[in-house]
């Protein structure tokens, strides 16, 4: 029996690693092909094997060398010296071609050049001269050889980080390049930094071999290889008769040799023995690769592969966005990261035109889905869908009775059994080719009478899965529903009860009709009838029954709730509508789960119109419970306008930090993708937030609140939704400029201009603050939204100021000048100078730009000669006029601005 390593391929034997390299044979003949236009005394092509972990690197390098011992031309030019997979030990250059030494004696059998490292690293302590000797010595090899060197270095992305710094990678790299004797062949998980970017030591100095999964092909024939190889002659019969089995698992995989052998290996020995038992063994086989891999990716790139390989259906970048906490921008740039990485890919489905984003190795899915998953039910739907994909439906059909007889052998808990068999009703009646279909649908519903009883939930799951043998049945129950809602919809209610009332004897459908005939009659204002009809459902339901009838019962609490609305009777309506909550579950099917938020999020509005906070509180609380991040669209909404009018109640009943955290929470279920209608929601509720923050003086707190708010807003929204953001950013940004958070306001103001191009505020802000802190770099975009805001305020003196500050940045004396009159000219004579902070640095600028006498006019004309008196005498001097005896104080700021004239100049 051959043996197998599918981590250590180093420790075949020759015969066993040829033997065993079966796949990637056109990317060893490329190999081969350019060490063969390798030429004596020209600088060597350099390679780098890339490809993530059991990609294979490691056997096609090592098979690499084995070819070139083989080879009589090339073993007489070239020496492979191959490192360990690990080489945690090398810590500088020096250790590494020490190192280098010590494989060559290993490859060489020749000790002599182990002893010259040893040497060297005990009687040489300067690491700089080990590294000129070591490299010495390899040279010494080469020339009584007359032999080049292959190194053959895995990990090769680790060893430079491992480095003493920047200058020794850098100084490898010429080493490399100025010996011509030594090729490098390196192999590394991914693309990384040192050999990615300009201006990287090694970009462009490597042939990049990127190793892909393999192919139907090579998959077909590893696999193969492997069978043999263990005393297996013939691979089981059901994948041979079924090549699509082996691209299922060669999918599965992402062509991954080494989980393609492991995969092998469980279908050979188990394929349908017990197969949620050996792919929990396989997987926790491969759990320090799938940690190790997962632990490469940096913190952010990881939360988003965790949400990604969380999920198993493929997902919107939004729906990432949502599950990682982070916005859809920051989700798209790590998930594109992730993509060139190799950790995910983008695949588009039939039925839309969006990007969807899924783990590349699928095997990671089912990793995660047993280490993370929080309920036995979520577990068992996605393994027995990984299952379904990797067995087929003939391997499937012999799981369906298996599943009845363990039931029957009560080998597994009441609770698995129900899941599992609520999960295989659906591949069971999608599966027309499965002659046992009808068979196993009764023996299920036998099973569970005798097991659990006629309520049990789960009938109504293989109910609803086999609804379409009962198609005609079903059509005229749909017809008679129909006709009733035209009926409702046409006020005709007493005809729609006569219609509904034909379905009363359907024992399937009595608890909706009943529904229906109890709203009827209070429409009617038969409000007897409509609570008997009510209680008639409540009496056969219990919060365990199934979930039609536990729908019916949510509904008829509430039907009684607005019955006793009707009638005054506020506490029975009430307790009616709490009541309700145990019937629908926040863990329910979203359909359940939109109908409960829908209603108790309107009751809450007829609570609070009445009068009664405290329910109104209640409701909306449990209503927001119902909706989760990742539902639909309708069902984000009510739990959205449920928490932000939830907030606007406890603060009037002086719960004001509860109050703020609802309002908190309604950005969780709202994505700037989403309709106006549910942005507005998250916009008006944190506007609330910042509104209050802004009250109790926690400025930072609101400043904040204000921007997520903006976040939410899109330019094409309507104008006077955008308008009042952009003017509440502007405070913000004040706020955090003053609070010296300087990048942040310019933030806040450039989002401002986004969202009302038409606010000048916006544009001076953004200006003045830029102005104030930005640098030399950013002085155009200063100039640019100061003439915007002249613009739009081509009489706002505040706008002109700024323009005129930044073009006496820029030296743009002449219009500056002009604009400093105009502006002081609207301002008034009495202008105060602490109203305009950057006048006085503007007009030393200018004088000093030669224009003093104009600025000794312009002063004079303003009336600035006493508010800012230390620069009019500082300008009277620089033009050459004698001063009258000054105030020593007044004297020394005339100085130190002269003094600050002179520098300018």
């Amino acid at each position: 029996m051959m043996r197998q390593r599918l981590y250590n391929p180093a420790q075949l034997a020759p015969d066993e690693l040829r033997a065993s390299f079966i796949a990637r044979q056109e990317t060893l003949a490329e190999l081969l092909r350019v060490i063969r236009q390798e030429r004596p005394g020209r600088p060597c092509q350099h390679f780098l094997l890339i490809g993530p972990r059991g990609m294979g690197k490691t056997t096609l390098g090592l098979r690499f060398l084995l070819s070139i011992k083989e080879d009589p031309e090339l073993a007489e030019i070239w020496q492979a010296v191959a490192f360990d997979e690990e080489s945690y030990g090398i810590g500088d250059l020096a250790d590494f071609w020490l190192t280098a030494l010590h494989h060559l004696a290993r490859s060489t059998d020749d000790p002599q050049w182990a002893d010259r490292a040893d040497a060297l690293r005990q009687d040489e302590s300067d690491t700089e001269r080990q590294s000129v000797y070591a490299r010495a010595a390899l040279r010494d090899y080469c020339q009584e050889s007359g032999k080049r060197l292959i190194l053959f270095v895995e990990n090769l992305d680790v060893i430079f980080g491992q480095l003493g710094g920047e200058l020794e990678v850098h100084t490898l790299r010429a080493s490399l390049i100025e010996r011509s004797d030594i090729l490098l062949v390196g192999s590394a998980n991914t693309v990384f930094d040192a050999i990615r970017g300009h201006g990287q030591p090694f970009y462009e100095f490597f042939q990049l071999f990127i190793l892909e999964g393999l192919g139907p092909e090579d998959t077909h024939r590893m696999l193969e290889s492997y069978a043999d190889g263990n005393g297996t002659s013939d691979l089981p019969e059901t994948l041979r008769r079924e090549r699509g089995r082996l691209e299922t698992v060669r999918r599965l995989t992402g062509g991954n040799p080494r989980l393609l052998v492991l995969a092998c290996r469980m279908l050979i020995e188990s394929p349908l023995g017990s197969p949620l038992e050996d792919l929990e063994r396989l997987i926790d086989e491969q759990t320090p690769y799938f940690k190790a891999r997962i632990e490469e990716l940096p913190v952010q790139g990881r939360r988003v592969f965790h949400c990604l390989a969380a999920g198993w259906s493929p997902m919107l970048a939004k729906e990432v966005a949502a599950g990682a906490k982070m916005s859809s921008s920051h989700a798209s740039a790590q998930l594109r990261q992730l993509v060139d990485k190799g950790y995910a890919r983008e695949i588009r489905l039939p039925s839309e035109k969006r990007v969807r984003y899924e783990v590349s190795d699928r095997f990671y899915n089912v990793y995660y889905l047993l280490r993370f998953s929080r309920t036995g039910r979520h577990r068992l739907e996605r393994l027995v869908h990984f299952l379904h994909d990797l067995f087929g439906p003939t391997g499937m059909r012999a799981m369906y009775p298996a599943a009845l007889d363990a039931l029957r052998e009560q080998e597994l808990s009441a609770t698995e059994v129900s899941d599992l068999l609520g999960i295989l009703s659906g591949y069971v009646a999608r599966d027309e080719e499965f002659s046992g279909r009808g068979e196993w649908r009764r023996n299920a519903i036998d099973l569970v009478y005798h097991t659990f009883g006629t309520n049990a939930p789960v009938l109504v799951e293989i109910e609803q899965a086999f609804a379409n043998q009962y198609t005609e049945v079903s059509r005229r129950i749909q017809d008679v529903l129909d006709r009733g809602t035209e009926l409702i919809e046409a006020e005709r209610y007493a005809d729609a009860e006569v219609v509904y009332r034909e379905l009363l004897h359907d024992e399937t459908y009595r608890p909706t009709v009943l529904v229906y005939i109890g709203y009827l009659s209070s429409y009617q204002k038969r409000f007897d009838d409509a609570l008997a009809a009510f209680d008639t459902i409540l009496e056969s339901a219990s919060v365990d029954s199934t979930i039609r009838l536990r729908r019916a019962a949510f509904a008829a609490l509430i039907g009684k709730s607005l019955v006793f609305s009707e009638q005054d009777q506020e506490d029975l309506a009430a307790t009616a509508v709490e009541r309700s909550w145990a019937y629908i579950r926040p863990d329910d099917p979203p359909s359940l789960r939109a109908l409960g938020a829908r209603w108790l999020e309107a009751r809450g509005q007829d609570f609070a119109r009445g009068g009664r906070k405290e329910a109104a509180v209640a409701v909306w609380g449990q209503a927001a419970e119902y909706a989760h991040p990742l539902d639909s669209e309708e069902l984000r909404l009510s739990g959205a306008e449920a928490l932000e009018s939830r907030g606007h109640i406890l603060e009037k009943l002086g719960r004001q930090e509860e109050a703020h955290a609802d309002w908190a929470r309604v950005p969780d279920y709202v994505d700037p993708d989403d309709s106006e209608k549910l942005r507005r929601t998250a916009v008006f509720a944190l506007c609330s937030l910042a509104e209050a923050h802004f009250t109790a003086k926690r400025y930072e707190d609101s400043s904040v609140a204000w921007r997520r708010a903006a976040e939410f807003l899109r330019s094409d929204d309507h104008i006077e939704l955008r308008q009042p953001i952009a003017k509440l950013l502007v405070a913000s940004g004040r706020l955090l400029n003053r609070t010296e958070t300087h990048r942040e306001s310019v933030a806040a103001y450039r989002r401002a201009t986004d969202l009302d191009p038409t606010y000048d505020e916006a544009w001076r802000s953004l200006a003045e603050v830029i102005l104030e802190h930005g640098d030399e770099t950013e002085v155009a975009e200063a100039e640019g939204a100061a003439r915007r805001a002249v613009d739009l305020a081509s009489d706002n003196s505040a706008a002109l100021r700024v323009l005129s500050d930044v073009l006496v940045r820029c030296g743009n004396w002449v219009e500056s000048m002009n604009l400093i009159e105009r502006a002081l000219d609207i301002g008034g004579g009495e202008f105060q100078t602490q109203d305009w902070p950057g006048l006085t640095e503007s007009l030393i600028r200018v004088v000093a730009a030669g224009h003093g006498q104009r600025i000794r006019h312009l002063m004079e004309s303003a009336g600035l000669e006493k508010s800012m008196e230390p620069l009019w005498h500082a300008v009277r001097a620089e033009l050459g006029e004698d001063l009258e005896p000054l105030p020593a104080e007044v004297m020394d700021a005339v100085t130190d601005i002269r003094e600050r004239i002179a520098t300018r100049r």
